[in-house]
């Protein structure tokens, strides 16, 4: 989750060439040099995904000086939501990254399908839009309701603040997906980072013209540019896709067939990734909230780095297993799952050293650094990221998703089960160690097997 930038309308020629170019060798021109194309992408996520963790670290320490610690901790919950909220286009731009790729491969162009796939996308986030209006109070409830210094029609107010830019940002990763598809990915990095500076400067100002600023007016004021500036984009990119192409409706079903899949993955997904702050708020208090948020952003930090590598190896997977070439994809899953697991290492432990004055840098209300247990415990579970996550690009670079809808549901039973019991029994450890314990049991062996059959499969054919 890569080839320089081309002008937008560049001549599909260029296209053509790239996906019959060798995968993990391609090569784009930057400032006169030649750059492995994967590595270019991979550096703009490194410098979007960095400068968007640092703006939500500055975020912390404004918004907790802001809304309080207590105000705080509604807040991150908050931004819990988003997990589930990226669902809104019901998964339509994953599926049509993977058939923009597969096009490429053939050489063929992709502008009807990039128009499709964007007004598909729309009409799903409008009537998700229009659901989430409908029964927001009640998810609202269902969300906050334990927190008691809220009234009811705050928590709504605070709940629609972070939905509907969830919704439209939703929209927006269409032309992330898109750009990942034409090889431009260190945009889909960019894009994101400038709006998070946005919103944080947004906050800032907030904080600086309000004396008391409502939570619901900061999560606004902090997610709108998330959505605003990839809209902006898919809309041009939509102009021009009109100029010369319809929408063809012999397109929608191979879409939403894919999407579909790809959609209920992500639900089970969500399922085992985005329930710990609502479980959190259920049983823990307010400071391991704000402790959880502060070190879960340092490690995703981390976590970015590799993410950035594994978008720029997607379009490069599907490519290489178009053609059949498995050996490619072994090279690359081999190499990429060893820089990751020591690059975590060493993240992890350079965060525990400096963990003190991270904690007074950023969260200085809370007079207590990160515990060492949590720290060694997301390090464990950032390397065990690496290993599921990559093998999981693999499957969906190829939109193989069986597997992952008969795993999915028994990992997401065992993630909600075993971080409820987890936190009651051990505390903020206990949360983290219930979503070890999920992916151990299943996909850490169940994915990588998988991927093995294909491979083999395809040897005997």
């Amino acid at each position: 989750m890569t080839e320089a930038d081309r002008q937008a309308g560049g001549a599909e020629e260029g296209d053509a060439e790239t996906a019959h170019a060798d995968a993990g060798r391609a090569d784009s021109t930057l400032w006169g040099f030649r750059v492995p194309s994967i590595w270019l992408v991979a550096g703009g996520g490194w410098i979007g995904r960095g400068i968007q963790v640092i703006a939500q670290l500055v975020a912390v320490r404004i918004l907790i000086q802001g809304l309080g610690t207590a105000g705080y901790g509604v807040f991150a919950v908050l931004a819990s939501l988003n997990g589930w909220l990226l669902l809104s286009d019901f998964c339509i731009g994953i599926s049509l990254q993977n058939h923009i790729s597969e096009r490429r491969a053939a050489g063929q162009d992709t502008e009807d399908l990039i128009l499709t796939g964007a007004l598909l996308s729309l009409g799903a986030v409008c009537i998700m839009g229009l659901v989430v209006l409908l029964i927001g109070p009640w998810l609202s409830h269902m969300v906050l309701g334990e927190v008691g210094f809220l009234s009811a029609s705050d928590r709504t107010l605070a709940f629609y603040a972070v939905a509907f830019p969830g919704i439209g940002t939703a929209l927006g990763t269409v032309m992330y997906r898109i750009w990942f598809a034409r090889h431009r990915g260190y945009l889909s990095n960019l894009v994101p980072a400038a709006g998070t500076v946005i919103g944080t400067a947004s906050v800032w100002a907030l904080q600086h013209t309000h004396a008391e600023p409502r939570i619901a007016l900061a999560t606004a004021f902090y997610y709108a540019p998330l959505a605003v500036l990839p809209l902006i984009a898919l809309a041009a990119t939509v102009a021009r896709a009109r100029r010369n192409h319809r929408f063809h409706r012999e397109l929608v079903r191979p879409l939403l067939s894919r999407a579909f899949r790809f959609w209920v993955s992500g639900l089970l997904a969500a399922a085992v990734l985005q329930v710990d702050y609502i479980i959190m708020v259920q049983v823990l208090d307010v400071h391991d909230i704000v402790i959880y948020s502060v070190a879960t952003k340092l490690f995703l930090l981390i976590f970015f780095v590799y993410n950035a590598l594994l978008q720029a190896l997607w379009p490069v997977c599907s490519e290489a297993i178009a053609r059949h070439d498995w050996h490619s994809v072994r090279t690359i899953v081999n190499k990429y799952i060893a820089f990751g697991v020591v690059f975590t290492l060493v993240a992890g432990v350079g965060v525990a050293i400096v963990n003190p004055w991270i904690v007074r840098l950023l969260a200085p209300g809370l007079n207590t650094p990160i515990p060492m247990i949590v720290i060694a415990l997301l390090t464990f579970y950032i390397m065990i990221r690496v290993w599921t996550d990559t093998f999981a690009m693999v499957l969906q670079s190829m939109n193989d998703l069986l597997l992952m809808w008969l795993v999915a549901p028994i990992q997401s039973l065992l993630s909600i089960g075993l971080q409820i019991l987890g936190a009651r029994w051990f505390g903020l450890p206990g949360v983290i160690g219930g979503l070890i314990g999920c992916f151990v049991l299943t996909a850490v062996w169940v994915l990588p097997l998988r991927c093995w059959l294909h491979a083999r499969r395809d040897a005997l054919t």
